[in-house]
């Protein structure tokens, strides 16, 4: 028995997916599946991945060229092999395209939504489009509500957790390992002053440069308080808005940017910190960050935005007037907030229900192809 990933984005040396793809591996092999991993060949060699061809220089002339390479390399040189899987998880829509004769075998992962719903590109509309026309034709596990409701379903925030809430339709959140996120003893360089903590990657949609204007107006008025961002900061435009802002807003010393961090130090730095933030502004599943944070007890505010509504966290407008108000009356009361927080996340977005919901629906995949 065998299950595919089918991933643009996975790459061993970063997050995000390479967390979720990892944790749904070692489930799947518990219960006896063999997996494999396909993704663009970046020079990375494993055993459970089989590299995708890339042309390395195009998308420094074609933007977006890696996903419509990968698209092509795919359905030119590795269907016949992925023809062997029993069940073919592809992450995101877009990468599902070329799969369209396993449709009957494949499971479209939603990440949450993957174009943006302002300004559309080209690229924005072709990926949106080709999502609409993969709904009835693919399985789909989502991992917010948002993504549904995007295309019509009528389904609240936060209902319907692990449960078929439209046919072939699955809504799976994000979860966490509730044995490795939990409350430690943080990092004294951390404890030294009152932390709030941003981990999220240094891009726009993420909202780091929303995150500062916000703390400015806690700054002033809390002179212990420091953001630590937990994102490399890049050779980019947007990095560089990022450190122009805290300059132009005399924060330095008081915004303090991290390289990558490892993912199994994270809950040392969750625990360090009196509020963790997650100011996304737009293109959201169910945080993983976020669920970390909160397993750990530490009290979490994030924006209202697309999956985010289906979290426990203590929400706001992705606004710096609001957010620096949700964070100033979470400050107030961090303790009681992040021991609500941490009971919901450990009673409801825990492996143990994950894992449980992911097996049923690639069963059921299995047994219909």
């Amino acid at each position: 028995m065998k299950v595919a990933h089918v991933s643009q984005h996975y790459l061993p040396v970063i997050g995000g997916q390479e967390v979720y793809i990892d944790n749904l591996n070692r489930l799947l092999q518990a219960a006896g599946w063999t997996t494999e991993v396909y993704q663009p060949n970046r020079g990375i060699q494993r055993p459970d991945v089989v590299t995708v061809a890339r042309i390395p220089g195009l998308p420094r002339l074609i933007y977006g060229a890696d996903a419509y390479m990968f698209n092509a390399f795919l359905y030119l040189t590795k269907l016949g092999r992925l023809a062997e899987a029993d069940v073919i998880i592809a992450h995101y829509a877009f990468s599902a395209w070329p799969l369209r004769r396993f449709a009957h075998r494949t499971i479209i992962l939603s990440h949450g939504i993957e174009w943006r719903l302002e300004n559309q590109r080209f690229d924005d509309r072709l990926r949106e489009k080709v999502a609409r026309r993969c709904l009835d034709e693919f399985f789909h596990v989502v991992n917010d509500t948002h993504y549904l409701r995007h295309f019509g379903y009528d389904i609240s925030p936060a209902s319907g957790f692990f449960t078929e809430v439209a046919p072939r339709k699955w809504f799976i959140p994000n979860c966490v390992d509730t044995a490795r996120f939990q409350r430690s003893e943080g990092l004294p360089e951390l404890k030294a002053h009152r932390t709030i903590l941003v981990p999220r990657q240094i891009v726009r949609d993420r909202g780091i440069d929303l995150a500062i204007r916000a703390f400015k107006l806690l700054a002033d008025e809390d002179h212990d308080l420091v953001l630590h961002v937990l994102g490399k900061i890049r050779h980019d435009s947007y990095s560089q808005l990022c450190l122009d802002l805290v300059r132009t807003l005399g924060l330095q010393g008081r915004v303090v940017f991290h390289d990558h961090i490892e993912n199994g130090r994270m809950a040392d730095y969750y625990s360090s910190a009196r509020v963790t933030v997650i100011p996304t502004l737009r293109r959201e599943g169910t945080s993983l960050s976020a669920l970390e944070s909160m397993a750990c007890g530490t009290a979490t505010v994030s924006t209202n935005v697309a999956g985010l509504r289906d979290l426990p966290t203590i929400q706001c407008d992705p606004e710096e007037h609001s957010l620096a108000q949700s964070i100033r009356s979470t400050l107030a009361e961090e303790k009681q907030i992040g021991e609500r927080q941490a009971l919901v996340v450990r009673n409801t977005f825990n492996f143990e229900n994950w894992g449980k919901a992911w097996l049923k629906v690639i069963a059921l995949v299995a047994e219909t192809a």
